[in-house]
């Protein structure tokens, strides 16, 4: 008989497994509840603008123009030592000694230029696949923010689901209990029993309904964790029905390997290694392409100067109406090469090479811990297997003895006491049943977790 009850029960859990994980209801709120989360949000955010600084570094090589213009009044006193120069004829004497020049004019200029880079020294492309490698790191660990969120999301159903069970277990017993007060009520009327027994059953009553008190207590608190993550009306939540059934794994190939940490860890050591070949490479020449458009304008300029004609004795003075100039324009390439910089590429390098010597060390310590943690659930999911056909044994076991014991004490064979154990009994072990399960589908989630399975995309093939 004991072989065909485990034959049978293992019939029953395999067609279990054989169910769907979670329902279509169920998908919409893990979806809702991605699309709600800020902190997945503002994660997407970083990430824009970590692309526009991909964009930015990329976009060096694009040419730039620019346009700049001055205007100036101004002067000086300048004082000029030239030849003396003898006048062939006259014998006059030009320049002779110090001569001083008293200079004030305006002066505008425009200048339009544009430049082109041509050769960053290998900086830009670097740059540009260290920012990627940083990007991908950052979406490594979104993914396991959402891992996280629908395993929290999960988790919360089947908490509600197992005070729903929990309520209904005491309901039941409850409804027992009101039938066999009312039996041993008319049975006292009749001298058939003694009003201990009735007192017995109201005081395993009003413990039914202190717990139920507190579940609904709970229930209520789940949901608002629930609509909180969700964005969901409470009172549309409370129309959902939630499977509380083991969840079935399906063969996975992936290990620990593929958690998105790792990857994430594998991102950023080569993140830096592309930072290190842009220090390596700072010592190259930057070139780059230039080319201007000017205009000048010198005007309404004076120049007065400590020189006398020499036949009228008058100073030599000059005015200036304009000196302009236009189009004057300049083609070109320069280029910029940093022959010593002080040390501080080497320093930088030194220190880009123990940064990624700390994430590698990272790397292997997170790996040690997460192969160790996937053995760990892995156990505990196998555990929570077996937990589960024990505790349908214990269940089934504890439902008869109940109504062994109902009947035993209606034949006044046992006492009030037992009778009320044996309820209790019962309903300890339904809730341990259903608490097993939820602690199953806790594991298996784990599981998931720790392959870096748990995704949306898995749980929406799941539902098909």
């Amino acid at each position: 008989m004991t072989k065909l009850f485990y034959f049978l029960l293992i019939i029953s859990f395999s067609k279990t497994l054989a169910q769907q994980n979670i329902t279509i209801n169920e998908l919409e709120l893990i979806k809702l509840s991605l699309q709600k989360s800020y902190e997945l949000k503002n994660a997407s955010h970083e990430l824009m603008m970590d692309s526009i600084d991909t964009k930015t570094i990329k976009q060096n090589f694009i040419p730039t123009l620019s346009l700049n213009g001055m205007y100036a009044y101004g002067g000086s006193n300048i004082n000029a030592d030239i030849p003396t120069l003898t006048l062939p004829f006259s014998g006059i004497n030009l320049f002779e000694g110090s001569t001083e020049f008293d200079v004030k004019g305006n002066f505008f200029n425009t200048n339009l230029m544009a430049k082109a880079l041509l050769f960053s020294g290998m900086q830009v492309n670097y740059g540009s696949k260290a920012n990627n490698e940083k990007i991908k790191a950052k979406n490594y660990m979104l993914d396991k923010e959402r891992a996280n969120i629908i395993k929290d999301v999960i988790d919360t159903f089947d908490k509600i689901e197992l005070m729903k069970q929990a309520k209904l277990v005491l309901t039941e017993s409850k409804k027992r209990l009101a039938k066999e007060k009312e039996r041993v009520s008319k049975a006292i009327q009749n001298g058939l029993a003694i009003p201990y027994d009735r007192q017995k059953i109201t005081a395993a009553e009003l413990k039914i309904d202190s717990k139920q008190t507190e579940i609904l207590g709970n229930l209520n608190l789940l949901y608002l964790k629930l609509a909180m993550l969700t964005g969901k009306d409470i009172t549309a939540l409370g129309t959902y029905i939630f499977e509380l059934t083991p969840w079935a794994l399906h063969n996975d190939e992936k290990n620990y390997s593929n958690r998105p940490e790792l990857k994430a860890l594998d991102a950023s050591i080569n993140a830096f290694e592309y930072k290190l070949k842009m220090n390596k490479n700072a010592f190259l020449p930057k070139v780059q392409a230039f080319a201007t458009l000017s205009y000048f304008n010198l005007f309404d300029a004076s120049i007065d100067s400590s020189l006398e004609t020499p036949i009228t004795g008058q100073p030599v003075n000059l005015d200036l109406n304009h000196l302009e100039g236009f189009p004057t324009y300049m083609l070109g390439v320069g280029f910029e090469w940093e022959l010593f910089n002080g040390l501080k590429n080497n320093n930088a390098t030194q220190k880009t090479t123990i940064e990624k010597n700390i994430v590698q060390n990272k790397k292997m310590d997170a790996s040690e811990k997460l192969e160790l943690f996937e053995q760990k659930v892995k156990i505990d999911l196998e555990v929570k297997n077996q937990q589960i056909l024990l505790k349908g044994k214990e269940k089934e076991v504890a439902f008869n003895t109940l109504h062994l014991a109902i009947k035993s004490y209606q034949e006044g064979l046992i006492s009030i006491s037992d009778r009320l154990e044996a309820e209790t009994d019962y309903q300890q072990s339904v809730l341990e049943y259903y608490k097993v399960i939820a602690l199953q589908r806790k594991a298996a989630l784990e599981s998931l977790i720790s392959t870096g399975s748990l995704t949306l995309q898995l749980l929406s093939n799941q539902t098909l």
